[in-house]
Formats: structure tokens, sequence, C-alpha cells
């Protein structure tokens, strides 16, 4: 769906990019659906995600934290996400842009239905990712990425993100088992991690534990996420998931999915 997962809590924008190598010129290459991308089974039309803080009182469901959609076009690629939290009445929506190959070319992003940010996507003839441009909400450009490398799947490995006057701003790496996100790491100019994060599978490839470092100027910050799965649908989705942190269960996520008829 979102081009530089990595980037998710740090930029807003995330993605995985997604093709199988093609075996001749006229073979063009594809990117991976997002459905399949992010382990959903089933002609996936649209996602409504309703997360629940758990009442640490009580251990049961507590207040709704946000709310999110993502819709996905006839060839399951992501076509819009949106997500509103609570706490500062937001609502973010993430409209994006695909070339014939389901390549992401394009995003346009708004907060309240204002300008937010927005990316320029260029990929070249074999389906490479070769600069990705991201603009604020006046239009001027914030950041660019260039150096990008991908995996046999054409996933993004890695790249370097420059200011406008392109000196070096960050870079960060993606880890994949298979086609499936396991987690990344990013690191400021000097080559300093920032974040990291590593995520362990279960046998269904939907994610069981997650470790992250979140480090500051002052601080550093280990957080063990567990995931543990309650509900599914005739398809095999989950719809039904709890978060858990030090062995105490944090939040209730809700899934509910609409397939095409």
């Amino acid at each position: 769906m979102k081009l530089f997962t990595v980037m998710a809590g740090i930029a807003l924008i995330a993605a995985a990019c997604d093709q199988k190598p093609s075996s001749s010129a006229t073979d063009a290459p594809k990117a991976v659906p997002d459905v399949q991308a992010e382990n959903l089974k089933g002609t996936v039309q649209q996602i409504e995600i309703d997360t629940y803080l758990v009442d640490s009182a009580t251990g049961k469901m507590g207040k709704l934290e946000s709310k999110s959609i993502e819709a996905f076009d006839d060839n399951g690629y992501t076509v819009s996400y949106s997500n509103f939290t609570v706490k500062d009445s937001a609502t973010m929506l993430y409209k994006y842009e695909h070339d014939a190959n389901g390549f992401m070319k394009g995003m346009v992003g708004t907060k309240n239905n204002k300008p937010f940010s927005s990316m320029k996507i260029d990929i070249d003839s074999l389906g490479k990712y070769t600069l990705v441009t991201s603009f604020d909400s006046t239009g001027k450009t914030d950041v660019f990425y260039d150096e990008i490398t991908s995996n046999e799947f054409g996933q993004v490995l890695g790249a370097k993100g420059h200011h406008p006057d392109s000196t070096l701003k960050m870079s960060f790496v993606n880890k994949y088992d298979s086609i499936y996100y396991t987690g990344g790491e990013s690191k400021d100019s000097v080559g300093k991690l920032t974040y990291s994060s590593t995520i362990q599978l279960n046998d269904k490839k939907d994610p069981a534990q997650m470790d992250e470092t979140s480090v500051t100027k002052d601080s550093t910050t280990n957080t063990n996420t567990t995931y543990a799965y309650d509900t599914w649908d005739d398809k095999g989705n989950w719809t039904q998931q709890t978060t858990s942190e030090k062995g105490k269960p944090k939040k209730i996520i809700k899934r509910l999915i609409t397939y095409k008829q």
C-alpha cells in the first residue's frame, strides 16, 4: 500500500512496492496487489478498522481511539486510506495513483480537507523506483529520496532522504519475509539510529510480535508488542486483534471487511 513502510511513523507516508521480476522485455513487470502484501484473502473492496483502548482497570474494551478505512480498486491496489483520531479530531486522507502495471506513481494527502502533503514518484521501464519527491502543504519540496534499492520482488529495501538543498537528511532500510514486511530502521544525517523495528510473523504470516526502539536526543525507548487474534471471517481474514505490552492488553482492533460481489 504505502511507499517506504519504515517511514510510517516518521514521515506519515509508507509503501510496499511489490513486483515479480520480468523474464523478458515483452513481459512487463507488475506490482503485487496490496491485498496480497497485506495478507488478505478474497476479493477485498475495503477494510474499516476501529481501534479501541483497553480499560486498565477492567481489562475490557474501552474508548475508541481511531477509525480508518482502506479502499482497493478492482485489481487489489490501494486507492485511498483515511484515518480519524479521536484525540485531536483530525482526519487524514491519502489518495494513491497507480500506473498501468500497478506501481504507485503519486499520492495526495489532506488533513481535515486541507492540503497536507503529496508525493511524485518516478519509475523506470523495469518497474524500479528511481526518485520520490515529497511536497509540503504549500507544494514546496520538503524532501526527496534517491539511491532506492529493491529485493527480488521489487520491494523497497532502502533509500536516502535529502533536504531540498541536496544535503542528507536521513536514510532507511526495510526487511521482508517474501512479500511480508518484517521491520526496518532509520538513521539521521550522521548515521545515528533514530528508529528500528523487528516483526515476527505467525504461521499465517500475520504479525505475532514487534520489538521497537525509538531514539531521541535525550532518551531511548524500547517497546515490545504482542498480537493475539480473536476472530476470523469465512475467508480466513482476522476480524479482531488484541495488542499487548508487558503482558497487559493495550488495544483491541476490529476489522469490517467488505468483499466485491
